[in-house]
């Protein structure tokens, strides 16, 4: 599953069109679904037994009567979102029928939608033990293994499934999911349409195809497959989602923002859904209603890193710096290997001044992305601004040794002089002025400038800011820290 490794916290660099990491509070909503497939037949046998039988007395309702009106009111919790309440009354009941199998599937499935993912495993793993060949306990096996990142668990658990079953319908789409997950598109989308062959009225299988048909970018095929799964789960907040999606790459935005509406309203406290509409909203520039939707999506569920990434690079792009170096931070707590937030705090720290603490943050997103040289120029420059130049020319110095000079000579270059600091700066300039890439030329203008503040030669540094700034290159980490300093220096300040 991805992890938006790609996503820059900067609005500018955003895209709705990148897929979300599909957490298990994510799937919650998918296993609801098949708590209530599975509810409906355990439904099914006691409405038919119960209808050609004698009825007893309604003081004195049967057995199968009680087991029957358990079912309906687990089946009545779960569309109204009250999973925990659901799975205490389903695992009352199956405790009670342990023969029950599809009873205690229902009871697993409604366990993994209320998030309690052990006690799922728990069930599971009893009914295996009791028909280690069931295929359906294989397959929820197997996402319960997903969940838990274990792929090779996984893998067996749909091996043991296709031996047992190998053209059921679930086999097939969970089969679908394993290489959906794995980037095997046509994989993925070959095992779909087996599932859909099995059974054409396949939510799962819908959903899943449309998703990889649009991970294919075949997006009219991937809209049309959403919306045969959304006529056949009208309810499904999922589908509404994905097919927002298709509709956004061919250009179709009202529909797109319409989907979004329509999937928020059927599951308002899903925070997965305000984060989807939040990047759709920022693609858009509705700046405020991306940061409401973000809000929301951090008050349903404060402990998902994104959300603060997000509506860190609105607070960022609206002049709050403090206040998107806080989400920034939250975002380090929640996945400190989430290395692009080590960039955003840093910048952020530099546009505030917080020297010591954006040579840090610079340091460790160099540490996480050793290629990234310009991170350790400003975690250099920003030691050195903090009133420790000996810090700073030792640690450029270190940096500087283990760079490959013929690939990467003007970094090299900025380094050395970090190391040297002295005014000898023909060579760099040199090198800045016959370089092609311009993202490259306009931040070494800017790393330059500022080695001229640590100088104390605020007249040079704002010459080459000048000649930064005319080169416009909007959206890059450099652009952003440049205007910054220019207003600092404007204002009068060379700290």
């Amino acid at each position: 599953m991805d992890h938006e490794s790609e996503t820059s916290f900067g609005c500018e660099k955003t895209s709705f069109s990148r897929i979300f990491p599909r957490t298990p509070r994510i799937t919650g909503a998918i296993a609801a679904v098949l708590a209530l497939s599975l509810l409906a037949a355990c439904a099914g046998a006691p409405r038919t037994a119960t209808a050609s039988a004698k009825q007893p007395p309604a003081s004195a309702p049967s057995p199968e009567q009680k087991r029957l009106r358990t079912v309906e009111a687990a089946a009545k919790l779960l569309d109204k979102g009250d999973a925990s309440a659901a799975a205490a009354k389903l695992g009352d009941l199956a405790a009670a029928s342990p023969a029950d199998t599809d009873l205690r599937l229902a009871h697993a499935a409604a366990l993994v939608s209320a998030g309690k993912l052990d006690a799922a495993r728990t069930e599971v793993d009893a009914i295996l033990a009791a028909d280690p060949a069931n295929p359906r306990a294989l397959v929820m096996g197997a996402e319960l293994a997903r969940f838990g990142g274990d792929d090779k668990a996984r893998r067996s658990y749909l091996d043991r499934a296709s031996v047992t079953a190998p053209a059921d319908g679930a086999v097939l789409n969970a089969w679908g999911e394993y290489y959906l997950d794995a980037k095997s598109w046509p994989k993925a989308e070959d095992y779909f349409r087996r599932a859909l062959a099995v059974d054409p009225n396949s939510v799962d299988a819908s959903l899943g195809l449309g998703r990889t048909l649009y991970r294919e970018a075949k997006y009219p095929e991937s809209e049309s497959r959403l919306s045969a799964a959304i006529a056949l789960e009208p309810a499904s907040p999922l589908a509404y989602s994905d097919r927002s999606r298709a509709r956004y790459q061919q250009g179709k935005y009202k529909e797109a923002e319409e989907d979004l509406d329509t999937a928020v309203s059927l599951a308002p406290d899903e925070s997965w859904l305000y984060l989807d509409r939040g990047r759709y909203r920022l693609d858009k520039r509705d700046m405020a209603g991306a940061q409401v939707d973000f809000d929301k999506a951090i008050a349903l569920d404060p402990g998902y890193f994104l959300s603060y990434a997000y509506r860190g690079g609105i607070l960022e792009e609206a002049g709050k710096d403090a206040a998107a170096l806080d989400d920034y931070r939250k975002v380090i707590e929640l996945n400190p290997g989430y290395w692009y937030a080590f960039e955003s705090a840093g910048a952020a720290a530099f546009r505030l001044g917080l020297w010591t603490e954006s040579a840090a943050d610079f340091q460790r997103a160099y540490s996480s992305s050793p290629d990234r040289y310009e991170y350790a120029i400003a975690s250099g420059l920003a030691l050195w601004r903090s009133g420790r130049p000996k810090d700073a020319a030792t640690y450029a110095g270190s940096l500087a040794s283990g760079i490959d000079r013929e690939k990467n000579g003007i970094y090299w270059a900025m380094l050395r002089l970090m190391q040297d600091q002295n005014d000898a700066t023909s060579d760099l300039e040199l090198d800045i002025q016959a370089e092609k890439r311009l993202d490259l030329k306009s931040a070494m203008l800017f790393y330059l400038s500022e080695y001229w503040i640590c100088r104390g030669k605020i007249d040079l540094a704002s010459k080459y800011l000048a000649l930064g700034e005319e080169m416009k290159r909007e959206g890059t980490l450099e652009y952003r820290l440049l205007l910054a300093e220019r207003k600092r220096l404007g204002a009068g300040s060379n700290g």
